[in-house]
């Protein structure tokens, strides 16, 4: 997604992002789970350097875990609810789902603010600070959105209001992660220059 595309759609509700995901890259090739809720890898868009994401994330977190899964309607892992995305949209896809809550949302579940923090915010960093993967499906994912950081800091700009508007729990420092650094692949200090950008987007800072 470059930022002419961004623009286009940040105005969109979650419904209607998922919407217009689904029609520029299709419905699911199948569904992402089989009856025994064992990932199905003919649901796999990575080699096109796209994700799978299932709709209803706006009403239980980590549906793509199995144990997870199995306690939500299986319709939720049917090929017409998985939305096919980039990295940088399924960063804007969990943004939107903190904007726009389902009245259906699980309240023991803090639906789009996990995928934002712990998944997908801490892959991008080390991804615009230099990271390379080694993983041939990863580096279809990365190929896809490594030329468009603009667009990176714009999504993050969007989640910095909303969490400023309305969740005072969310401070700067929950942006400053590693997806690699838990494995010893990368460390937190090669993300400082990106962290600092990062840092401009909250008020107080």
């Amino acid at each position: 997604m470059d930022m002419a595309e961004y623009n286009r759609v940040k105005g969109m509700t979650y419904e209607e992002y998922c919407e217009y995901l689904q029609e520029k890259y299709g419905i699911g090739l199948a569904d992402y789970m089989t009856n025994a809720f064992n990932p199905n890898p003919k649901c796999k868009r990575t080699n096109d350097g796209l994700l799978a994401h299932h709709k209803a994330e706006d009403k239980m977190i980590m549906l793509s875990n199995k144990n997870i899964a199995q306690k939500a309607p299986f319709e939720w892992q049917k090929k017409e609810n998985i939305v096919y995305c980039d990295l940088l949209e399924h960063l804007l896809l969990h943004v939107k789902i903190c904007e726009y809550p389902s009245p259906a949302a699980l309240p023991v579940f803090d639906v789009g603010v996990g995928g934002v923090i712990n998944f997908i915010v801490p892959e991008l960093n080390d991804l615009y600070s230099g990271w390379e993967t080694k993983q041939d499906w990863r580096k279809n994912v990365h190929a896809k959105v490594i030329d468009d950081k603009d667009v990176y800091i714009e999504i993050l700009r969007e989640f910095v209001e909303w969490a400023q508007d309305n969740r005072e729990d969310i401070k700067p420092g929950a942006l400053r992660t590693s997806f690699n650094e838990q494995y010893g692949l990368w460390s937190r200090l090669r993300n400082r220059a990106l962290y600092h950008e990062i840092d401009k987007l909250w008020k107080w800072v």
